[in-house]
């Protein structure tokens, strides 16, 4: 009992910091915010319920997270704002970094493959809505976490 509320508080820990760094991120050059945002849905769906579908029904958040799960991948949409604002991003720091070349191809090589990535992924058609999950329903809740570790509190 006390291990499964010590996970609970870790999980929930764990996912208000993610919440905070991915809001951190929609404001700071380098630092993601769609990545961290979903581990923090990832890590509510372990310890608060109310937080997850909290963030599953947010007007921007709630699709990312959803598309995510459930198909993973990105509308065009949501690719061209990812890939846009870390062209601005990237081009700001590489371009605030002109004293240190070793830096600034660092951070090309990295900004390219992070682009590559975001190609890769499968590109969801504008009018495909993903169903909603229900609270129950949740595919990481049945990925090996009991039940009642979300009965704990949430009754």
């Amino acid at each position: 009992m006390a291990a499964r509320r010590l996970r609970k508080h870790v999980w929930a820990a764990l996912g208000y910091l993610s919440l905070g760094l991915g809001l951190l991120g929609a404001v700071t050059p380098l630092l993601p915010t769609t990545v961290f945002i979903l581990l923090a849905a990832a890590c509510f769906t372990r310890s608060h319920p109310q937080l997850e579908q909290r963030l599953l029904q947010h007007p921007v958040f709630g699709r990312v997270i959803l598309d995510w799960r459930q198909h993973r991948g990105m509308r065009r949409s949501a690719k061209r704002v990812a890939l846009g604002s870390m062209l601005l991003s990237f081009g700001i720091s590489i371009a605030l970094c002109a004293q240190q070349p070793y830096l600034q191809a660092m951070l090309a090589l990295l900004w390219l493959s992070l682009s590559a990535w975001i190609l890769h992924l499968p590109t969801l058609p504008a009018g495909q809505l993903p169903p909603a999950i229900a609270t129950s329903q949740c595919a990481l809740r049945k990925l090996g976490t009991p039940s009642e570790e979300y009965q704990d509190g949430h009754s």
